[in-house]
């Protein structure tokens, strides 16, 4: 092999070296090049880091239930649920209108006890009142009022103190349900419930009384409600 031969061989495999390295099937394989990945966290507009990424939001109650009922804006006094019940009032008491009439201490056409039922919706009409006379007028007076004219319409009791509305002893209207008692500071209510195909007009279940009882700032529930009352027919 001359010299001029030697020479070509000899730049042809130097530029083979540059070019990268040859297998043995002739294809050349360019060296791999590694970049390191650096973990970016999410986090969130407060400025802190979001597990897994997520959104950050509202932490659910433990329960699933829903957030408790914001107090109403004049601070007044709300009805105190049971250990373990689930009664509180959701009707933002009204002004502080005239509840008392006639010989009443609480009458039901009083323009206090109509804004009262008003605010529960459409529909409602109140059925019955304390009976107190003036000047012998309880701490704690209420008032029944039915959403609807069939045997199993719901019910609410609404309650009052010192011409003030307080709220409805349940957040929810349940049918079946009417004051047994009253001592002037505290109001017994009576809940019943259907037990099997008994028409409306007669359930079977119960009752089960549960007492209400004005504490000087606020109300406070007995007892609470039987699940055949909170969730009929399970």
């Amino acid at each position: 092999m001359n010299k001029a031969v030697r020479m070509g061989a000899m730049v042809a495999i130097a530029a083979g070296l540059v070019a990268g390295c040859t297998d043995t099937d002739g294809v050349v394989t360019m060296p791999s090049t590694s970049r390191a990945t650096t973990s970016v966290p999410t986090t969130a507009p407060g400025g802190g880091d979001v597990p897994g990424g997520g959104a950050p939001g509202v932490t659910p109650a433990p329960d699933g239930g829903a957030p408790a009922v914001t107090p109403a804006p004049d601070g007044g006094p709300a009805v105190t649920p049971a250990p373990g019940g689930t009664a509180a009032p959701v009707v933002t008491p009204a002004p502080a209108d005239d509840i008392s009439g006639p010989g009443r201490c609480i009458d039901p056409s009083s323009t206090g006890v109509r804004n009262a039922v008003a605010g529960l919706g459409d529909g409602w009409v109140t059925t019955q009142a304390a009976t107190d006379a003036p000047g012998d007028c309880g701490q704690l007076l209420w008032a029944r009022a039915v959403g609807g004219n069939s045997a199993g319409a719901p019910i609410h009791i609404l309650f009052f103190h010192d011409g003030k509305y307080l709220g409805t002893a349940t957040s929810e209207p349940y049918a079946f349900t009417s004051v047994s008692g009253s001592n002037g500071n505290s109001v017994s209510v009576d809940y019943k419930w259907l037990v099997a195909d008994e028409p409306f007009a007669a359930p079977q279940g119960g009752p089960a009384t549960i007492t209400y009882t004005w504490t000087g700032s606020g109300v406070a529930m007995s007892d609470p409600l039987p699940s055949e009352v909170t969730q009929p027919h399970r």
